[in-house]
């Protein structure tokens, strides 16, 4: 595995080593800014998503969530613009979070929470960002919201094609 570093803001603007993690204080410069490489994920890989999601639920004894559309589609336009600017942050280019992105697609959130990473293409595919997230605390205490009952994901990568950006979504509808 990669080495990992922990950081909140980083006025780098090398290329990471590795994977870049942020508890959401602030941005994180991972990569070239510019046109990024965007598209919705392999129903394969929203369906492992999905499945190791509701894998660590159920260690906790939770309920298992489902993909909704509208929180995929947030997801996946969240870790686009971070891969277009460049940057690892909650906030986007037009929202102030994942709660304001999922209102403007038309979901109507009682609880929002979003995992957010980013790390060299070359290593850090899908299975890589779950385990990441499953081996944070503070990620992890996302996935295991009681509440939650949807989830979205998504992934984009740099301009160079250098880094991938990943975004998942949980939420529950009022």
């Amino acid at each position: 595995m990669a080495q990992q570093e922990a950081l909140t803001v980083s006025t780098k603007s090398n290329m990471p080593r590795g994977i870049e993690r942020t508890d959401g204080h602030g941005p994180v410069l991972v990569s070239v800014a510019g046109s990024a490489l965007c598209g919705p994920l392999p129903a394969a890989e929203t369906g492992y998503a999905i499945s190791h999601t509701n894998a660590v639920r159920k260690q906790a004894g939770l309920p298992p969530l489902q993909m909704n559309a509208r929180l995929q589609k947030a997801a996946e336009l969240q870790a686009c613009d971070m891969a277009g600017r460049g940057v690892m942050e909650h906030r986007g280019a037009r929202s102030t979070g994942p709660g304001m992105r999922v209102k403007q697609l038309g979901y109507r959130p009682r609880i929002t929470a979003e995992n957010i990473a980013a790390g060299a293409s070359s290593i850090f595919d899908l299975d890589g960002a779950m385990r990441e997230w499953t081996s944070s605390s503070r990620h992890r205490q996302n996935m295991v919201i009681p509440q939650l009952r949807d989830m979205g994901i998504g992934r984009a990568l740099s301009p160079d094609g250098r880094v991938a950006y990943w975004s998942v979504v949980y939420s529950a509808p009022k």
